[in-house]
């Protein structure tokens, strides 16, 4: 599974489709991904593939385009869907420019030096344990956030992003951090992002087997094909498709110092209402652990070796929009697995765990009322905090 994901990721990456643009990424936490999901509930947008995010505002942008065109030719469509339709074209009408969608001018060079200002305050009676908020760790007594973005791009081929954020606490002194810096180039059509920033694999709202921002933002290399391109001769069937890969260097503060993650995960739509992907992550290297080179590092990630300096997991995930017939009292059903297996070995994974969720669009059909049930374990009997840990690596990655 892990060599046939990777073959398809590299020839993903080396296909050229049409010219892409550089962009920064839309953060994880941003409110158009979950607009984007009801548009495509509602069957305004059959291409968005987002199971592998972030996305870049360029991308969005087309779903944006394709959600525009598409609500023009529907009768008797929701309010809602206009007003949600309105927003994401305010939000993302330099990119509509850019792409040719509407009309009107573009600068090839920008800084936009103060976006989404916030401030945040949350007083808690114990230490609280909040999930996907960034690896933020919040303390009992008061805490206190505030930050900003800074995102620029130059000539469309080079763009940047910055996310400081001030931290304070009634336990902690002040302190400014860097949550998300990075900045990207285009060779083609294959972005290059280093610098800081998070990862969201698979279809779930509120966890990933594998990757999600419930972790601090990586620091690493990463290259993706940010528009989903379709691939040649028999591999046409596998219908728009979507790599990444990326090699990240963990924090200084674990049993390994300055130890390696690297993962690969493609993403296809074979149908526009089908989306399946496939995922690898390994953890290496660090102080104290055998030093890793290129050819080792090929050998440990296709699995033609199994050792206890490395800590392996691979994962599948599937997602299914159902539409419903005009009666029904609901628009659609999406139903959702993502399961991952810890310990590699050989060409299957081991002690499975698994995310299943079912997604009810448009409750009544007032465009208003959805409703998802998520359902994770990552408990293998026999074997105690076994998913994210790992004999040699216990600080594991989360």
């Amino acid at each position: 599974m892990q060599r046939i994901a990777l073959f398809v990721t590299i020839v993903a990456l080396a296909a050229r489709p049409s010219s892409a643009l550089v962009s920064t990424n839309v953060p994880l936490e941003h409110w158009s991904y979950d607009a984007v999901d009801k548009l495509a509930s509602y069957g305004l947008i059959d291409s968005a593939m987002l199971t592998i995010r972030p996305m870049s505002r360029v991308e969005m942008a087309r779903h944006v385009g394709q959600a525009m065109l598409t609500l023009e030719r529907m009768n008797d469509a929701p309010a809602i869907l206009q007003s949600i339709v309105d927003q994401l074209k305010d939000e993302y009408r330099g990119e509509l420019i850019l792409i040719g969608l509407i009309e009107g001018w573009h600068s090839e060079s920008f800084v936009k030096p103060l976006e989404d200002p916030y401030v945040g305050y949350l007083r808690a009676d114990r230490t609280p344990d909040i999930e996907n908020t960034r690896g933020d760790l919040f303390r009992k007594g008061s805490n206190y956030r505030a930050g900003f973005a800074t995102r620029g791009t130059v000539f469309d081929r080079f763009a940047f992003y910055l996310h400081p954020e001030y931290l304070d606490s009634a336990q902690t002194d002040g302190d400014v951090d860097l949550i998300e810096g990075y900045g990207k180039v285009m060779i083609g059509d294959v972005e290059i992002q280093a610098g800081k920033d998070s990862l969201w694999w698979g279809p779930g709202r509120h966890g990933s087997m594998l990757m999600s921002d419930n972790v601090q933002p990586f620091t690493m290399l990463k290259l993706t094909n940010p528009q989903p391109l379709q691939l040649p001769w028999i591999f046409h069937a596998l219908g728009p498709v979507r790599g990444e890969w990326f090699l990240a260097q963990l924090e200084n503060d674990r049993d390994f110092p300055d130890a390696k993650l690297s993962g690969v995960r493609v993403s296809i739509k074979p149908h526009p209402l089908v989306d399946l992907g496939a995922s690898r992550v390994v953890m290496f290297g660090g102080r104290g652990m055998p030093r890793v080179d290129l050819f080792d590092y090929g050998k440990m990630f296709l699995s033609l070796t199994e050792r206890d300096e490395n800590n392996q997991l691979a994962g599948v995930d599937a997602s299914l929009l159902v539409p419903l017939w005009k009666s029904a009292p609901l628009r659609s059903v999406r139903f959702y697995v993502d399961a991952a297996g810890e310990d590699e070995a050989g060409w299957l994974p081991s002690k499975w765990g698994e995310l299943l969720g079912v997604q009810f669009n448009d409750i009544l059909k007032t465009g208003r009322t959805d409703l998802r049930i998520e359902y994770a374990n990552d408990h293998v009997p026999g074997y105690r905090d076994v998913f994210y840990t790992h004999s040699r690596y216990t600080s594991g990655y989360t």
